[in-house]
């Protein structure tokens, strides 16, 4: 600590831009060197900082790398649950004593600003700590605003202050550690994994535990206080064997289509919501922590609205109006059909494995056509789900869970029928059997499901395109220059930090002058993996995107974003976009 107040201090008073001796990154083809001289220590604790932009010089990242010790049994594969457990510690006592500093009687620049990145439910990779097994310690990553005189000028001595506080709260936080609820995590996460590890031996899509609690309070994040504990119908239950010896119980949902059913406020949404989260592994306490899912799940909904790009329709649509080439179609306005059969096509070309639907959310339709309509509209030009549901299933193992309320055309397409009856579940497979239900569609031709999709590449003169401005909107839109993706029905990314990601890798994409040159989920397989294993330290060529915090999410959903980039172009097979 006291060589870094013999390198700050005689900074008092002195322009801000002086603060870029500090930073201990290069940057030189866009990777970052250290510089060991930059590198303090304070007790057990090493500290140093980065810049996020030469023209906002006080706006730094500050590192901390503090020693942490859990004894025998640890290992590498423990590295997410630790981070999440650390970084739900240190984020709120370090973002309590960040309250402290906030003067709301003065300029905000005069007061030393700074945050952690604020954790969730959700145990994922984040930009916001690195645990590093092999150094036996972790890395916190802070947003540090140094303060300043005037707008211009340093305040060392308020800035000493501010570093040396942090540090000690992260010292006590590092002293505090409590083990027996870290071991939570990681046993909660290890079971985690391999309940998924259960689901694929054991053909089946989905896994509910007994006793989770599926409905949150207010619509939020937390579990709803007195709602009713799931359990599994006896006929559906399961048993899950963990390695420890322990095991779990609950209902298994098997590969095929599965029907949920029954009246409303029923619970219905509630559990393909759950399903839905079971995408991602939760921390203990959640109340979902054991309902877990394919992890290539997907939710569909009809999408008013959205672009659609040189996309094969041909598994939906024979034709379309004024003889679009429905081979290749593309619309900038797609109707709540088009856009529900895109979604579908474009989540089977990514690799999605279950399909979730709600028919509320739906195009009715695309959804269904009941045997009286079909006598009637001879010519029509929609093929509706219930003719190809089945063929997914068979042909491109792609199960389907639907919830449905109001009508029967899915019962005699479904493998498993459940009645949700004010959040009680039951097994009415068999009953369903007894009724007269509406027969089979008739077969069709084999569809012919799109499987080479490929990004074209921005034709420029520009030996390396950069954006002028890469952002996000609310939280659910992307824009990168001319180029714009309203993802508020790509309900799987669900916070802010995931939209940085995900805006992070579609510069990636975008920028890519040889994206043609592989299957577009094969890149952006790539570019997600790259992201995540550097804990996102490859950022964007954009200085101000330093100041984000980022979280993991699937290639599967990057996927689906580009798809809805307004700006974009495709081709399949490498070929050009026709």
């Amino acid at each position: 600590m006291q060589r870094f107040k013999s390198i700050i201090l005689p900074l008092q008073g002195k322009n801000k831009s002086s603060l870029q001796w500090l930073y201990n990154t290069k940057w030189q083809s866009n990777r970052a060197f250290e510089e060991k001289e930059k590198i303090f220590s304070y007790g057990q604790l090493l500290f140093w900082f980065g810049g996020t932009s030469l023209r906002n010089s006080e706006k730094l990242l500050l590192y901390v790398e503090f020693p942490v010790s859990f004894g025998e049994g640890i290992n590498e594969t423990d590295a997410v649950p630790i981070e999440n457990y650390l970084l739900h510690v240190l984020s709120l006592k370090i973002n309590a004593l960040a309250e402290k500093y906030v003067n709301e009687a003065k300029n905000v620049r005069e007061k030393a600003q700074f945050e952690t990145q604020r954790p969730n439910e959700l145990m994922l990779r984040r930009s916001g700590i690195r645990y590093n097994y092999e150094k036996g310690a972790a890395r916190l990553t802070i947003h540090f605003n140094v303060p300043l005189v005037n707008a211009l000028s340093v305040n060392a001595k308020a800035a000493v202050r501010a570093v040396k506080e942090i540090l000690e709260h992260i010292e006590d936080a590092a002293h505090s550690i409590d083990r027996d609820r870290i071991c939570e995590y990681i046993v909660c996460y290890h079971k985690q994994e391999q309940i998924r590890e259960y689901l694929k031996r054991q053909n089946l899509c989905a896994f509910i535990a007994n006793g989770s609690i599926l409905p949150r309070e207010n619509a939020g994040a937390k579990p709803m206080m007195g709602a009713v504990p799931f359990c599994a119908p006896k006929e559906l239950e399961v048993t899950v064997p963990f390695e420890d010896g322990t095991q779990i119980s609950g209902m298994g949902i098997r590969r095929g289509v599965t029907v949920i059913t029954g009246g409303g406020y029923s619970g219905k949404s509630t559990l393909l919501d759950a399903i839905e989260s079971g995408i991602y592994n939760h921390i203990p306490g959640d109340g979902r922590e054991y309902v877990i899912s394919d992890d290539s799940t997907l939710k569909i909904y009809a999408e008013d609205g959205r672009p659609v790009h040189n996309l094969d329709l041909s598994p939906f649509f024979r034709h379309l109006p004024n003889k679009a080439d429905v081979s290749n179609f593309s619309t900038t306005h797609a109707s709540g059909s088009v856009s529900q059969a895109s979604n579908i096509i474009e989540a089977v070309c990514g690799g999605a494995k279950l399909l979730l639907i709600d028919e509320d959310k739906s195009a009715t339709n695309f959804m269904i056509r009941d045997r009286n309509m079909r006598k009637i509209v001879k010519n029509e030009p929609i093929v509706p789900f219930t003719d190809r549901v089945r063929e997914l299933c068979r042909e491109k193992h792609v199960s389907t869970i639907l919830v449905i309320g109001g009508s029967s055309e899915y019962l005699s397409c479904a493998d498993s029928v459940l009645l949700m009856d004010e959040y009680i579940i039951k097994d009415i497979t068999n009953e369903v059997k007894t009724l007269e239900l509406p027969a089979n569609a008739p077969a069709l031709a084999k569809a012919d499901w799109e499987t080479d999709r490929r990004l074209v590449p921005e034709k420029t003169s520009q030996p390396l395109l950069i954006f002028r401005s890469v952002k996000t909107e609310n939280e659910k839109k992307i824009i990168l220059d001319d180029y714009s993706a309203d993802i508020t029905f790509l309900s799987s990314i669900s916070t802010g930090n995931q939209m940085n990601a995900l805006a992070l890798i579609m510069e990636r994409l975008l920028t890519d002058r040889e994206s043609d040159s592989a299957r577009l989920i094969d890149k952006v397989t790539e570019y997600t993996k790259e992201i995540a294993g550097g804990a996102y330290e490859a950022r964007s060529l954009l200085d101000d995107t330093a100041l984000r915090w980022y979280e993991e999410i699937r290639p599967l959903d990057a996927f689906c974003c580009i798809n809805r980039m307004r700006g974009a172009s495709f081709s399949r097979k490498g070929g050009d976009a026709q």
